[in-house]
């Protein structure tokens, strides 16, 4: 799934390239400078595996170039399905290098033209159409288990949260019903602050508390964190007080999982 995503990656950027139906070797040089660079950090495969995820993007773009079957506005539509079916691979974080990657590479050769500027803002609005909709924020990161619970619960507690609840899938799933699950914890986060200014304002908010966080691994030393976006899940309620709330609590876990890969 992983190595997919990247090798759609490169039809999205031979797609940018192509766009205007020629192909520079400054384009291309780019991108590698670019994947290098930037690609390295997104903490979506794990270590071992790096070389062969990135290598994906340059091969596909590689193989695209010299096939003149497929054009730009086919690369462009393939990656579009790809992302419809994969939604939660593209992070906030992940959509932000896809864009600073492919402006990049449209910028490489004598500025960025009509064609690609067309393509850009296309690709601009389709990934923050989907920023706007999902309910959740997610990264990928690498690692042992127990420290990046740790470093979750660390994060939070800068955030002015703490742990009130603990559920592990995993071992509850194998106790009641002997089934065996990957490694799936959910963590049950309040700030006591908000939690009580939201209930003066909407008494039958607790439904909603906890603010929820997971970690599941995605393959070995590799995990998916993810955190409810409140400002999403409580739209149903019709309260602009409880909206306000609600704005900073997303931030501030927006915070946490944008602060996940970062070193201290």
């Amino acid at each position: 799934m992983i190595l997919s995503f990247y090798q759609n990656l490169g039809k999205l950027f031979y797609a940018i390239s192509a766009v205007d139906n020629q192909v520079r070797e400054e384009e291309l040089d780019k991108l590698k400078e670019v994947v290098k660079k930037e690609w390295k950090s997104a903490n979506l495969v794990e270590d071992s595996l790096k070389n062969d995820a990135e290598a994906s993007i340059i091969n596909t773009f590689k193989w695209l170039q010299y096939d003149c079957e497929y054009n730009a506005e086919d690369c462009y539509n393939s990656f579009l399905a790809f992302k419809k079916e994969n939604e939660h691979l593209f992070t906030n974080n992940i959509n932000s290098l896809i864009l600073k990657t492919g402006r990049a590479i449209a910028a490489s050769f004598a500025g960025v033209n009509k064609q690609e500027l067309i393509m850009l803002t296309k690709l601009n609005l389709e990934l923050k159409k989907n920023m706007k909709l999902n309910y959740y924020f997610t990264t990928f990161t690498n690692g042992n288990f127990e420290k990046v619970e740790s470093k979750i619960v660390e994060l939070l507690k800068k955030e002015g949260f703490g742990i009130i609840t603990q559920i592990d899938i995993q071992d509850t799933l194998k106790n009641k019903l002997q089934v065996d699950f990957k490694k799936y914890k959910i963590l049950g986060a309040c700030n006591p602050s908000f939690a009580y200014k939201a209930l003066k304002i909407e008494d039958k908010i607790g439904t909603m508390l906890p603010c929820n966080l997971i970690i599941q691994e995605m393959s070995p030393n590799t995990f998916e964190v993810s955190a409810i976006n409140p400002l999403v899940s409580m739209q149903a309620v019709k309260n602009d007080k409880l909206k306000e709330i609600a704005n900073e609590i997303s931030t501030k876990l927006n915070n946490v999982i944008n602060n996940i890969n970062n070193e201290e």
